[in-house]
């Protein structure tokens, strides 16, 4: 899922999906990639999915990953910790919205 859904977003480096013990899920996309062309894929995605499945927010940032900004590991690994701390005010600002 998440491989063919990086592949179709051009100009996308990384995605990650945050939603651990959340109502649904989110992504989190670094590169520079179109607001329009993330809805238009994750609509495609969606469509393949089931409810407990489906990205419901996103968002965008243009710096990547790495290991110097310390998101990644030696091993190009994700540090999920470091990337939610990091963007913890993005992903509760994207949950908050649904409950508005």
């Amino acid at each position: 899922m998440r491989r063919s859904f990086f592949r179709a977003l051009r100009g996308a480096q990384q995605v990650v999906l945050v939603g651990n013990g959340r109502s649904f899920l989110a992504a989190i996309i670094t590169g520079e990639v179109a607001h329009s062309e993330i809805d238009s894929q994750i609509e495609r995605l969606n469509a393949t999915l089931p409810h407990y499945r489906k990205i419901r927010m996103f968002h965008a940032v243009r710096e990547s990953f790495t290991i110097e900004n310390d998101l990644l590991t030696a091993n190009g690994k994700l540090k999920r910790d470091a990337i939610t701390a990091r963007y913890g005010t993005e992903i509760e600002q994207m949950y908050a919205k649904t409950e508005a």
